[in-house]
Parts: C-alpha cells; sequence; structure tokens
C-alpha cells in the first residue's frame, strides 16, 4: 500500500506489520463493544424522546453484529471499512427518524454515537493518516448533513473526530516505520553473527593450513615456490571473502544513489596483496565514481611510499571507515618509519608523493591527509573526507 505523505514528498510505502495490526485490531474491537455500550446508555437516558423503537434495536443487532465480525479479520481491509462506514453513517441519519424533530434541532446525540469513530480507527490500521482522515472526512460529512442546524457542538466533535484520524494514523505509520527497522537491523546483527562464526573456523583451519603451506612452500624451493603463491593467493581470497560483510539493507525513504557512483569498499578491496591487507565496514561506501578514483589514487601513492621507503618485509594495512560526519581512511605499516621533517624536505627537493599526491589530491576533494610516525616505527596515513561526498547524503 502506497501512502502519499504530505507537503508533495516521495510516496512512502507502509508495509503490514503482524504485531502492530494485532495490537491495533484487539484495542478497536474492545472500543467498539464500549462504545455500543455508552451508545445504548444514551439511548435509554433520551427515551423520553424516541418516537421509534425498532429501528434502534435493529441498528444496536447490526452494530452488534459486525462488533463481532471484525475482530475476525487478520487486519482492516479497504472493504470492511468500508462496510464500516456505511453502518455508521446509517446509524447517524437514523437520528432524525428515531427522534423527536425538536430533540434532533437541539443536536441529541447522535444513535451511534462515539461508535461513529471506529470506522475511523480501522482506516487509520489500514493507511495510516490518509486512512484516518478520509473515514474521518466521511463521518464528518454524514454528522454536517444529519443536523439541521449544525451547533457550536457539532464543529468541535468533527475536530476532535478529525485529530483522531490524523494523529492514530501518524502513530500507526510511525510504529510500522520503527518495526520494518527494527526488523531490518535484527536481520542485519544475525547476518554479522553468522559471518564471524565462518570467519572463525575458516581462520582456525583453512587459512591457518594455507599459511603453512605457503612458508613450508617458499622454504623448499623449486616447484614448491609455485605451490606457494598458489596458497598465498587462495589464502587472500578466503580472508577477503571473510572480511567483507552483507551490504546493510538501506533504510526507508533514502534517496537512491545516482548511476554514476562507485563502492569504494570494492574499489580499495581490490587493492589487497601478499603484503598489504584490507578491513572494510559492514555497509557500502558509495561515492561519485571521480570522487573514488581520486581516493584511491592518494591510497596507492601512500602504498608505494611503503615499497619504496618502509624496507623489504614491510606490511601495510589499509582501514575504511564511515559514519555520518566523515570518510576515513588510515593506511598503517610496520616499516622503519618516517621523520617529522622528511615530508617537508621531500618537497623542496622536488618529489611531491606526499604533498601532491596523497594530500594534494585530498584538499582538492575539500578533505585533508596527515602523518604519524610513532617512536616504536612505522608509518600512519590518515585521509579523511566529508561525508556530504556519499552518495543520498542529505546535506
Amino acid at each position: 500500500m502506497t501512502i502519499e505523505p504530505w507537503g508533495g514528498a516521495a510516496p512512502r510505502r507502509y508495509h503490514p506489520s503482524p504485531l502492530i495490526d494485532s495490537a491495533g485490531g484487539r484495542g478497536l474491537a474492545l472500543y467498539r463493544f464500549l462504545a455500543i455500550v455508552y451508545a445504548g446508555v444514551l439511548v435509554v437516558v433520551h427515551r423520553e424522546h424516541v418516537i421509534l423503537w425498532w429501528p434502534i434495536i435493529a441498528y444496536g443487532v447490526l452494530a452488534l453484529a459486525w462488533s463481532v465480525i471484525a475482530p475476525l479479520l487478520r487486519r482492516p481491509t479497504v472493504l470492511a471499512v468500508g462496510v464500516e462506514l456505511v453502518i455508521a453513517c446509517v446509524g447517524i441519519f437514523l437520528t432524525s427518524e428515531v427522534y423527536d424533530p425538536a430533540s434532533v434541532a437541539d443536536g441529541i446525540s447522535t444513535v451511534p454515537g462515539v461508535w461513529a469513530a471506529s470506522p475511523v480507527i480501522a482506516g487509520a490500521l489500514l493507511a495510516g493518516v490518509r486512512g484516518g482522515l478520509l473515514a474521518a472526512l466521511v463521518i464528518s460529512v454524514a454528522n454536517i448533513i444529519q443536523a439541521v442546524e449544525p451547533s457550536q457542538l457539532t464543529y468541535h466533535n468533527i475536530v476532535l473526530l478529525l485529530l483522531l484520524g490524523v494523529l492514530l494514523g501518524l502513530a500507526v505509520q510511525l510504529a510500522r516505520e520503527s518495526q520494518q527497522r527494527l526488523e531490518q537491523a535484527i536481520a542485519a546483527s544475525e547476518r554479522l553473527a553468522e559471518r564471524e562464526r565462518i570467519g572463525r573456523q575458516v581462520h582456525d583451519g583453512v587459512l591457518q593450513a594455507l599459511a603453512l603451506i605457503h612458508r613450508r612452500g617458499r622454504d623448499m624451493g623449486g616447484e614448491g615456490v609455485g605451490l606457494a603463491e598458489l596458497a598465498a593467493d587462495q589464502e587472500r581470497s578466503l580472508r577477503t571473502m571473510i572480511s567483507r560483510l552483507d551490504p546493510v539493507p538501506p533504510r526507508a525513504g533514502t534517496a537512491t544513489p545516482a548511476a554514476d557512483c562507485t563502492d569504494l569498499a570494492v574499489t580499495l578491496g581490490r587493492l589487497r596483496s601478499g603484503r598489504v591487507e584490507v578491513v572494510l565496514p559492514a555497509g557500502e561506501v558509495r561515492l561519485p565514481t571521480a570522487t573514488a578514483q581520486e581516493v584511491e589514487a592518494a591510497v596507492v601513492a601512500a602504498l608505494d611510499n611503503v615499497e619504496q621507503h618502509a624496507g623489504d618485509d614491510a606490511r601495510a594495512w589499509v582501514l575504511l571507515d564511515a559514519d555520518d560526519e566523515r570518510i576515513e581512511v588510515v593506511i598503517r605499516d610496520n616499516g622503519t618509519g618516517t621523520a617529522p621533517e622528511r615530508l617537508v624536505e621531500a618537497t623542496a627537493e622536488g618529489r611531491l608523493g606526499a604533498s601532491s599526491s596523497i594530500r594534494g589530491r585530498m584538499v582538492d576533494l575539500g578533505g585533508d591527509a596527515s602523518w604519524r610516525s610513532p617512536a616504536g616505527g612505522g608509518t600512519t596515513v590518515i585521509l579523511t573526507l566529508p561525508a556530504e561526498h556519499m552518495a543520498g547524503s542529505s546535506s
């Protein structure tokens, strides 16, 4: 069912929720019975103004029968709401026939009384704000037509009825959205737990065996080197598979990414090698393709520096992270490190790998790059980019 929101925004789709429909249905069923009892009390109180009893009794039986049948439905339907609207309107128009004209002119309570709000509640449960408001308008028009001269009390009751339809419909829509997001979060959590379980089993078994074959193969020499390289390739493939999580389903209402976008996580994942490990987030990090290419080029330049200056045995790690404020790529190595003044000297010597290929690119994109070199060795390069570059960003 598609619900049209206010303000001309794009239509939003609300899916039935068994939990919310069941709770709302039980509440509506109880309301119908209590409203029938209250309507009967009002008829008894105003019995001296009644001129025809049999229509009131027949209508009471009809409303009671519907109040028994309606809860048997799993959730409200368009037909069921329509039937209930007809029953409520018949009761409203019946008021002028069963009470004396003077009482009707004075604004006596209609035969269904507050039971007439039942289809408004059912409409809100069915279609949110739109359903509740449409049902309230139908009942309001019936009340205005029935009244000989609508009084201030008549309009007061109509306003209350409209508020009931809008507010209850809004509450239903928000509850369904919350339920849907909760289900998505639970599903994502279950997928994450399963992936972690599989990852532990693979790491404790297959990866350890492949690493052993790699080391022993290189030590053997000859044909063992080819076997070692094959084991290393398979080890990298398995690490890629278990380190990349299933993308989290997009939230309802988020903008669809443009066609010319690239997942930065996939792009950086291709940089894995025997000396480079890449750690990626659970979800996608979608950027305009040109921006993703520039970030990738900056990361490649940083890895080139590791290969050239960090030492023959140095390894590198690339970590990608993204939140609502920024995108961050950290390139860390366990090499010989970089002296604090070395970047200044390299720029003066005309070597622009850091100042241009890395930091220059990030600055052009509105981000930045920084370097840290702890006393224990190694170098850490941190690339940052505002989250407004992400596809679907609200900025």
